[in-house]
């Protein structure tokens, strides 16, 4: 009897531990400490940008923050229109859809002349054309492996 205890007692120390190591780094958990999938995506699509733009520092500490709050807004926007076509089956579908669609072109006009101010008019370029192909090379990924590693 004494024996069995003492091998449950060492199983359950066993999964618990197990159960500790599988757990993601801090660094991949969003504000409130939950688990963040996005997370990874988002610094891989930042470094490839970085890599494509080539920005020098002054430009790299004026780009980012813009970056982001445009990254944000996009979204957001993104957000409420998939929101919108899970609880909205109207009629008013397509004319909501096409608002969002709106916005989201608007959105990107705005940074297009924000990110003009601080970066010349080819590396304004590159940052769609790099957010597109980072896309492409995403879901190639997907295809191939199923999941980014």
């Amino acid at each position: 009897m004494n024996n069995f205890v003492k091998y449950i007692i060492l199983t359950l120390l066993i999964v618990a531990g197990a159960k500790a190591y599988s757990q993601p780094p801090a660094s991949f958990r969003n504000s409130k400490g939950n688990f963040s999938p996005y997370k990874k995506i988002e610094t891989a699509r930042e470094n490839y940008i970085d890599r494509q733009l080539d920005l020098s520092d002054d430009e790299s500490a004026k780009f980012w923050p813009l970056y982001r709050q445009y990254s944000q807004e996009i979204n957001s926007v993104r957000k409420l229109k998939r929101q919108n076509m899970l609880n909205n089956r109207s009629k008013d579908q397509i004319d909501k859809d096409l608002l969002y669609d709106q916005q989201l072109v608007d959105i990107k006009r705005k940074y297009t002349q924000e990110f003009s101010k601080i970066l010349p008019q080819a590396k304004v370029n590159l940052v769609f054309r790099s957010e597109s192909e980072f896309r492409d090379e995403l879901i190639k990924i997907y295809r191939e492996r199923g999941t980014p590693d």
